[in-house]
């Protein structure tokens, strides 16, 4: 009778299921691995774990020790094919057949350290560990049958490679529990791919947002140093700058205060999203009504400069979108394209029905973005190096920002632009549901 301990099997599904999540604990998963060496150990039966490139014997239990006649340092220095009866192609054309019958087992012939054969049956199931792939062979010894004298009158017939297990009894206990230990190798090899996956989004992740926070720190630095300077000059009860003069520094005051109010007002909605603090509450809403608010802040800044600034968006065209939310992006969308705009330039807000959704753009005809640059937009890892009709460089943040918003609606935001040409962002959202009334 095959001696497996089912109190064990349990013990081992139980670990897994602690972590069968998305991201397995890094701690949990060594710590499943570390309990598995433990029940390799484990004598119920002969046990090898075996590399899945090289065949070579890595680890093995007493019990294999014992049964083949060397100790683990001996046994650790050869393939599995110095120990099997069966000639090196002869055990790789097996597992092959074993394989395409979905089969994990197969009976076979070993032989110890003096010599002696012994019939086997060996299960194998693969198994991959601190990353590295395996084979665990567990392996029963059978006990040798009468041989029959031959006789004369029947040809002799080779005995085939592959035989029944002993007994219906003890081939259901068998497969019942090499099924669990089976099932769960697997549940190993998935879950350690997802540790490392999940592992190297981490770290992609953590660096991205370092450069990043080195790159609003920067800018941030920059933003207060120019309002210090002007503000110390405009202080300074030293200064003989005319009353003309003293109103336009306060004027260049003002207008780098409500740039930094901006941006902060950007960073810390930003950091609301990423903390999940951000609620989305999607309506039925009328796009033109939407768009027709963000015109009417921006028509004085694009007055100032001399921009035409239009509203071409449909009437009819209702969408469901969180409001704040497409308020937040037009509001970038257009602030930057009025800075990037020179005087006596147009900036158009269009719209295109597009099957299911709306394709909303802001357009303008300013200084255009190079190919390499638009590689940087709408990432939290670089930064937007052009300059704005002021000479300003933009942080990127508002289209960061923009991107997270429209990725909340399932849609999607890309730029169309050459440089001279001006620029068309755009960006998708859903139509309207139908009313339930």
């Amino acid at each position: 009778m095959y001696d497996f301990s089912l109190h064990e099997l349990k013990i081992i599904k139980a670990e897994f299921e602690k972590f069968s999540g998305e991201n397995p604990n890094h701690e949990e998963l060594l710590k499943t691995e570390k309990f598995f060496r433990r029940i390799l150990k484990n004598n119920n039966a002969i046990k090898l774990l075996i590399d899945r490139e090289t065949f070579q014997i890595v680890d093995s239990n007493e019990l294999a020790q014992n049964f083949y006649g060397f100790n683990e340092e001996e046994l650790q220095q050869k393939q599995i094919f110095e120990i099997n009866a069966l000639t090196k192609d002869e055990v790789i054309e097996e597992y092959e057949r074993a394989t395409e019958e979905n089969r994990d087992y197969f009976e076979s012939r070993q032989k110890d350290a003096n010599d002696n054969i012994k019939k086997v049956i060996v299960r194998s199931t693969p198994i991959s560990l601190s990353g590295k792939n395996y084979f665990y062979l567990v392996i029963h010894e059978l006990e040798n049958e009468a041989e029959e004298p031959p006789q004369e009158e029947k040809p002799e017939v080779k005995e085939p490679a592959i035989y029944p297990l002993p007994s219906s009894v003890e081939k259901a206990e068998f497969d019942n529990d090499l099924d669990i230990i089976e099932k769960n190798a697997r549940d190993l090899v998935i879950l350690s791919n997802k540790l490392a996956e999940s592992e190297e989004k981490l770290k992609e992740i953590n660096a991205s947002k370092d450069r990043f926070f080195s790159i609003i720190s920067h800018d941030l630095k920059n933003s207060f140093f120019s309002i210090m300077s002007l503000s110390k000059k405009l202080a300074d009860p030293e200064s003989n700058e005319s009353d003309e003069q003293k109103a336009h520094r306060a004027q260049l005051l003002h207008e780098n205060s409500k740039k930094l109010y901006s941006f902060l007002e950007n960073l810390l909605t930003w950091a609301r999203v990423q903390r999940g603090e951000t609620i989305y509450e999607p309506d039925n809403k009328n796009l033109r009504e939407i768009t027709s608010e963000i015109t009417d802040i921006f028509k004085l800044k694009a007055d100032e400069k001399k921009i035409s600034l239009e509203n071409n968006v449909d009437e009819n065209i209702e969408v469901f979108a969180d409001e704040n939310m497409v308020k937040t992006i037009l509001r970038n969308l257009v602030s930057n394209a009025i800075n990037f705009t020179k005087s006596n330039g147009s900036v158009k807000i269009l719209s295109k029905l597009k099957d299911d959704e709306v394709v909303v753009t802001v357009k303008d005809d300013g200084a255009g973005i190079s190919e390499e640059n638009q590689k940087k937009l709408f990432r939290i890892d670089k930064k937007y190096i052009g300059r704005n009709t002021e000479g300003e460089k933009g942080t990127g943040l508002g289209l960061i920002l923009c991107k997270e918003f429209i990725e909340k609606h399932g849609k999607e935001i890309w730029v169309e632009s050459e440089p001279g040409k001006g620029s068309r962002f755009n960006f998708t959202l859903p139509i309207a549901k139908p009313s339930s009334d």
